[in-house]
């Protein structure tokens, strides 16, 4: 049966949020409540409920909302429950008049302008998919990712897929064009197959970032009235392999299929390793290892490699040669892995993961390069301070630091490069001790304390009119065991604004404006002109 009780306008909504749900009392009243509280006018949003069979009142609830509702609201029963959840979301999509979509799940919350944001991102950019921000307690570090501002070399499409959820807006006209539906043959994680396929068909991915857009509430188990997750671990591994197979068919054998197989990989590597972590029988262990060897041996490749996560690698390398003791072990301590050692030998760095150097010789199946960290190693860089010290001097302190290396062995220049052109200088640092940094980011292992600087700007005394106009970056680099690594140095909300006001050299002929870029890293203005330097 279908309820209609608000009529559609004219025109097609703007959004169309769509509701599976079955025995969602009482968290769907929430869910509903936040829906009314949207800041997107009512004549640009649709609201499709799908009621599967729920046996605790939802579909009452649904029609007691739409009766008083501001937008279009369409409530459909299911008289049986569905044989799987991607029939609930296909039914869904089909009702769907709105140029984009929005999954929601009945224990889900949207914060008031979530829709209006993300729409807005949506047509500046002509976005197929817009990514918003969501919070939920159980958030691994490995999923907040997707959500940063600026996706680094990882790509927009990698970055999304960090985080499987369907609470993204989809343009409609790109699954209808690509037909891409819930898969309903799985028992669960069609919804990992689904986003998949959304990014990899994809022209342009969108972040709101600056705003939690939805709050993710606990799924509910089967003895609650949830879909049962799969108990077999070839069921839940599945998943995973069909949206691979669909980035290789989409991508083929290209930089971005190894961007997006590697998240998918790192995703697989992360379930599998819990069921071998857990009370399973010893079959379905078993089971899960072999699954992480089918995994390796059909989309493994370098380019993939270099992306995964080196424990995950580890693990990935393990199981394709079988070592079933050792990635059981590696699994039960997966949460200890950040407080492994490094080791510098040379021009080259291992972490001391299980295992490492555990058997010697040539037959060794766990060799060296496995714990390999060189080329992973990032450098890490933030300003801490900039303040003003009379009319023409700036006082800067910050870090920069490579993670997992002392920063005792490590040593920091400042550098300011001009922005797509030539033209680069080292500016004069002094030490500045950084005890703080260890609590907070040494995982009991390492030690950032000297990882400070400080520097002191005097544009009356460096000529600056010799600089060439233009936007130029401050950049930290981090020398240390033979190598140099580079990072943007980012500046916190807040930090930059005493900067805002610009500065003059002392004859006032050249104006250098030091400020935040709307991305979050230090720049300067420089010119010639005193009433230019507006940052860019």
């Amino acid at each position: 049966m279908r309820t209609e009780t608000v009529p559609r306008g004219p025109h097609p909504a703007d959004v169309s949020v769509l509701l599976p749900v079955r025995d969602a009392m009482p968290e769907l009243s929430r869910c509903l409540k936040s829906l009314a509280r949207q800041t997107l006018a009512p004549e640009r949003l649709e609201i499709i409920v799908v009621d599967d069979a729920s046996t605790d009142g939802t579909a009452d609830v649904a029609d007691s909302f739409a009766a008083g509702a501001a937008c279009p609201v369409v409530v459909v029963r299911r008289e049986a429950p569905a044989s799987a959840p991607a029939v609930a979301h296909n039914q869904a999509l089909t009702r769907a008049t709105g140029r984009y979509v929005l999954f929601l799940a009945g224990e889900d919350r949207l914060e008031d302008e979530a829709l209006e944001r993300m729409l807005t991102a949506a047509d500046r950019d002509s976005s197929d998919v817009v990514v918003g921000k969501v919070a939920n307690a159980g958030l691994r570090g490995f999923e907040k990712q997707a959500f940063k501002a600026k996706p680094g070399e990882e790509g927009p499409r990698a970055q999304a897929l960090r985080h499987l959820g369907v609470t993204k807006l989809f343009r409609r006209e790109l699954l209808s064009d690509h037909k891409i539906r819930f898969d309903a043959s799985l028992c669960s994680g069609a919804d990992i197959v689904f986003v998949t396929q959304a990014l990899a068909a994809a022209a342009q991915v969108s972040f709101v970032s600056d705003y939690v857009c939805c709050h993710l509430g606990q799924p509910r188990g089967p003895e609650d009235g949830g879909v049962p997750r799969a108990s077999d671990c070839a069921e839940r591994s599945l998943p995973f392999f069909r949206a691979a197979a669909a980035v290789v068919q989409r991508a083929g054998a290209s930089v971005e299929a190894d961007r997006m197989l590697s998240v998918l990989v790192g995703h697989h590597v992360d379930e599998m390793l819990a069921v071998v972590d857990s009370d399973a029988s010893y079959c379905q262990r078993q089971c899960a290892v072999l699954e992480l060897q089918r995994m390796r041996q059909a989309y493994w490749s370098n380019g993939v490699g270099r992306r995964v996560g080196l424990y995950p690698g580890l693990c990935s390398f393990a199981a394709d040669r079988g070592l079933f003791d050792e990635v059981t072990y590696l699994a039960v301590n997966r949460r200890f892995s950040r407080r492994a050692r490094t080791l510098v030998e040379g021009s080259r760095v291992y972490r001391a993961f299980p295992f490492f150097r555990a058997h010697r010789g040539p037959g060794n199946p766990l060799p060296d390069h496995v714990f390999d960290a060189t080329d992973r190693l990032r450098a890490r860089a933030e300003l801490l301070q900039a303040v003003l010290s009379g009319p023409t001097k700036a006082v800067l302190s910050g870090f920069g630091y490579i993670g997992s290396l002392d920063s005792s062995k490590c040593t920091v220049t400042l550098h300011l490069r001009r922005r797509g052109g030539e033209g680069a200088f080292v500016l004069p640092v002094g030490p500045s001790p950084t005890p703080f940094l260890t609590r907070e980011r040494g995982d009991g292992v390492h030690d950032y304390d000297d990882a400070g600087w400080r520097t002191v700007l005097d544009f009356e005394r460096a000529d600056w009119s010799r600089k060439k106009s233009g936007p130029w970056d401050f950049w930290v680099v981090v020398a240390a065991a033979g190598m140099a690594k580079e990072a943007r140095l980012k500046a916190p909300a807040g930090v930059g604004k005493a900067l805002d006001s610009g500065l003059f050299t002392g004859d006032g002929s050249t104006r250098v404006r030091i400020y935040r870029t709307p991305g979050g890293y230090l720049a300067c203005e420089i010119s010639t002109d005193p009433h230019d330097g507006e940052p860019r």
